[in-house]
């Protein structure tokens, strides 16, 4: 069920209203019964494999408080890692492996091996392992409860795209929800008008403008559209991940829960290192805590001395190449995370040369300076997130080949443009639409953000007609946009 759909908030409403209506005790089963009947949306088969992966989490989080033993543990971890193999990667392994049972004499047919991935197993999986680390070191209690126990792993807001939970944190916003006040009720509303702003309205838009067959042959285009249309996909995957995570975090304070904030302007960051802590907020906590940490603890031991090279290269690659295969095993995945690797040794080279310095203690001028070299470093990046990496490295051709830059020559483009201004549209329309199209949602999030990097419930504290007259136009946009989205497409120029 698309959680920005009519139907889903129908459903959440009259969940929410039944929610509050029944017995304490009565609650957590309730949740339980909603979330998988929101997961039976996307498939029955899902329930059965998260039943057995979540009962089997459940036996190892009591045995190793029981017996603290580190065998247990690995195999708890191995096990997670093993599941995450076997359904969300198969397809990476899956033609060498029937190849190799051909070779065999072992025949399969046409997609045997092919397996459907239970939704949400990518967030599961690092809250499973997180669990059952942190019970092995005393940090939570295991969790003897079958029915929270569940919930932490099938709890719908949180089920599809995160935030990640710590089991110690959730477990206590569990039990003890919080009222719904009127002033929560504001609250969860607002953050879902917020959401769907930022996803069905931003997003989808700038995803709109994009032309289809963009990620797949760039070298059609020239180098003034392809640097728009990045920046135009730059927007519209922060917007459509922070979008989402604005609304389950909504729906989820309408039922008592905070979720942790996920997102917080990452594109206003100044360092790679403060992008990270801005960006998909729960993940690269849990990379911090069970990666990095962990790694340069380990490497102390061996090579006390904090300023030896292998601090400075091993903890970052490490920790952003397990990024990259956390969001998917491919090459592409891989040089995605290493090119974020690289972006923080370099970052912390220079550190140590001139000095730690916060973001903030920069001189404002600098830190724009900073802030543009950081966005524009990670929107090249989102390339091989987008694409493969032989199609990435020919948008990458189109994108700094002065060949592909015909407005390069100033005065060939003076003379295009005044030529183009006196006769026809039509040679300059295809370099300036794009631009305006993108400007035209881009800025608007540009705006949200800011506003929202101040105080994210900023909007409640303006006057009553200020706010009516934002819930109109927001109103209206989405309106528009009912009817506008195939005009985007019919005039975005190819």
């Amino acid at each position: 069920m698309d959680i920005t759909s009519p139907l889903f908030f129908a459903c959440v409403g009259l969940f929410v209203l039944a929610h509050w209506k029944l017995p304490e005790r009565w609650r957590l089963p309730w949740l339980l019964l909603g979330s998988m009947a929101f997961l039976a949306t996307w498939s029955w088969q899902f329930i059965l494999a998260l039943l057995v992966i979540t009962a089997v989490n459940y036996g190892l989080g009591i045995g190793i408080a029981k017996r603290r033993e580190p065998r247990l543990l690995w195999a708890g971890i191995l096990f997670n890692v093993a599941v995450l193999l076997f359904f969300k990667y198969n397809r990476f392994y899956a033609p060498a492996l029937t190849a190799f049972l051909a070779r065999l004499g072992i025949e399969t047919s046409s997609g045997a091996i092919g397996l459907l991935m239970p939704v949400g197993l990518s967030f599961l999986t690092v809250q499973f392992i997180a669990y059952l680390v942190d019970v092995f070191y005393g940090r939570t209690p295991p969790e003897k409860d079958i029915v929270a126990f569940a919930l932490y792993a099938y709890y719908f807001p949180k089920l599809l795209s995160g935030p990640i939970e710590r089991a110690g944190d959730f477990f206590g916003r569990l039990r003890n929800p919080v009222p719904l006040s009127g002033e929560r009720l504001t609250r969860g509303l607002a953050l879902i008008l917020v959401g769907l702003a930022r996803k069905a309205l931003l997003a989808d838009s700038l995803t709109a403008l994009l032309p289809a067959d963009l990620f797949e042959r760039p070298a059609l285009y020239p180098g003034p559209s392809l640097a728009v249309w990045l920046l135009a996909y730059a927007f519209a995957l922060y917007n459509d991940f922070a979008g989402y995570t604005s609304i389950v975090r909504g729906v989820s304070g309408l039922l008592g829960i905070d979720l942790n904030l996920n997102f917080r302007v990452p594109y206003f960051s100044r360092t790679f290192t403060e992008f990270w802590t801005r960006w998909h907020i729960s993940l690269s906590n849990w990379l911090r805590d069970y990666i990095f940490f962990p790694t340069s603890r380990f490497l102390l031991k061996r090579f006390p001395r904090r300023s030896h090279p292998i601090h400075i290269f091993l903890p970052p690659l490490l920790t952003m190449l397990v990024s990259g295969l956390w969001h998917g095993l491919s090459w592409n995945m891989l040089l995605w995370g290493g090119l974020h690797g690289l972006y923080l040794i370099v970052e912390r080279i220079i550190s140590l040369a001139r000095g730690r310095r916060a973001p903030g203690e920069l001189p404002r001028a600098l830190q724009v300076l900073s802030a543009l070299a950081v966005f524009v470093c990670v929107a090249l990046a989102w390339l091989p997130f987008r694409m493969e990496i032989g199609t990435a490295g020919a948008y990458l051709q189109g994108l700094f080949s002065p060949a592909n830059w015909p407005l390069a020559d100033y005065k060939v483009y003076l003379a295009r443009f005044a030529a183009a201004y006196r006769y026809s549209p039509e040679t300059w329309l295809p370099w300036i639409l794009p631009l305006l199209q993108t400007a035209a949602f881009g800025l608007p999030a540009l705006v949200l953000d800011w506003i929202q990097y101040r105080d994210e419930f900023a909007f409640l504290k303006w006057k009553p007609w200020l706010q009516g007259l934002a819930l109109a136009l927001l109103a209206l946009a989405f309106l528009l946009l009912s009817c506008s989205v195939s005009l985007i497409r019919t005039f975005t120029i190819s």
